[in-house]
């Protein structure tokens, strides 16, 4: 988690670095999720392509947040 914080913060101020486990296998589920202050700093993140990490290419998606009031509302 710390060398995944530190990659991004080149590209702006992580906020948080959540990186899933899988308990069974002790493994982690191969995707994380990086929040960022703004969003012109996702911006910055998905220009640069490829992302390479411990000689690995991470492949990125911006996820939408929509609130929970919108989630909400769609469900019904």
């Amino acid at each position: 988690t710390e060398e995944l914080k530190e990659y991004f913060s080149q590209f702006g101020s992580v906020q948080r670095c959540q990186l899933p486990f899988n308990r069974d296998t002790g493994f982690h589920r191969r995707y994380c999720w990086i929040k960022f202050s703004t969003p012109e700093e996702v911006q910055n993140v998905l220009q640069k392509d490829p992302h390479i990490l411990e000689g690995s290419k991470l492949a990125l998606k911006q996820q939408i947040h929509r609130r929970h009031s919108q989630r909400r509302s769609q469900s019904e």
